[in-house]
């Protein structure tokens, strides 16, 4: 019996150094100098209805982001600088072909539509611009900086008092805070072993209320790759709210949806190598009396897009 006890408090031993050594702790972490450019691609395919009409448009989006590691204190917090190296959209829908790259910039006249050189000029602009922040081992965002600079840059001489409403909520320090922090901080609190999950809860007011909820888990892990898996549930708008973009045009939104992904995390870095996700939303659109519509109009609409996130450098 001494020997089946001794025998057992070893395997039991022995698994319990095995279940520690499986496990990793998924974290960023950057070295001073380091240097990065992210490309991110959407891809949306959104249909709504007006009046019995059914009308659909596809967009399509693709930017290029640089990141820098400036310095890492003590507790491995890293002050980052990120900047926007280039700009590309197309637009396909009921009015037509829009297309805008910032590498490219179109020439523009009399005759051009106003949101088209709005467009190109904010493009335009944002390429180029930078600012830095502090961002710690689990991805938590703080103290941005350089964000009034490139507001500047980019709202120029613009007379558009929408347009800069709009760049000026874009660009808030807030706002930047949770889509930067969003981006990287998916890294679970405790060292993990293939099979555990983990979970997220983030709220955001990027122009309307946004809640995502996030389960992940780690699916794999490979030759120095972690492959997790992730769900997302997603409220987005709010039909008794107004969405403050344009005063002579006001409107509300309310969608849901899931959004599905796999990302391969590099566990060194702690950077995500590629990330593939696929998006499904439905909900309304309602647009209040106008002038142009002076019974307002309500839209039902569904979104179907893709995103994928590739570590280029």
């Amino acid at each position: 019996m001494k020997k089946a006890i001794s025998v057992l408090s070893v395997v039991i031993l022995l698994a319990a150094v095995c279940s520690a050594a499986e496990k990793i702790d998924l974290k960023l972490r950057l070295k001073a100098g380091d240097s990065h450019e992210m490309k991110m691609t959407q891809v949306q395919d959104v249909t709504q209805t007006m009046n019995g009409s059914e009308f659909k448009m596809k967009q399509t989006q693709e930017m290029v982001m640089g990141i820098d590691c400036i310095s890492v204190d003590a507790n491995g917090n890293m002050d980052v600088k990120m900047s926007y190296k280039s700009m590309k959209m197309s637009m396909e829908g009921p009015m037509g072909k829009m297309e805008f790259d910032s590498a490219k910039p179109k020439a523009t006249d009399a005759n051009t539509p106003p949101h088209e050189k709005m467009m190109d000029k904010l493009f335009a602009a944002m390429v180029g611009s930078e600012f830095q922040m502090k961002i710690k081992p689990t991805g938590e965002t703080s103290d941005i900086r350089g964000l009034s600079e490139m507001m500047k840059k980019i709202q120029g001489d613009s007379n558009s008092q929408p347009m800069g409403d709009i760049i000026s909520k874009m660009f808030d320090e807030d706002q930047v805070k949770e889509l930067t922090g969003n981006m990287m901080n998916m890294y679970p609190a405790e060292p993990i072993a293939v099979g555990d999950s983990w979970y997220d809860t983030k709220t955001m007011n990027f122009m309307m209320p946004i809640d995502i909820d996030t389960t992940y888990m780690l699916k794999s892990v490979k030759d120095g790759v972690a492959t997790i898996d992730m769900v997302s549930k997603m409220d987005m708008g709010d039909s008794s709210k107004k969405i403050a973009i344009d005063p002579n045009n006001k409107m509300s939104m309310q969608l849901s949806g899931t959004i599905n992904g796999t990302s391969e995390v590099d566990v060194k870095t702690g950077l995500a190598k590629k990330t593939d996700m696929t998006m499904n939303f439905s909900g309304v659109m309602k647009m209040e009396a106008s002038e142009q519509m002076p019974q307002g109009v309500t839209m039902p609409m569904m979104i179907k897009a893709t995103a994928t996130v590739e570590l280029t450098k």
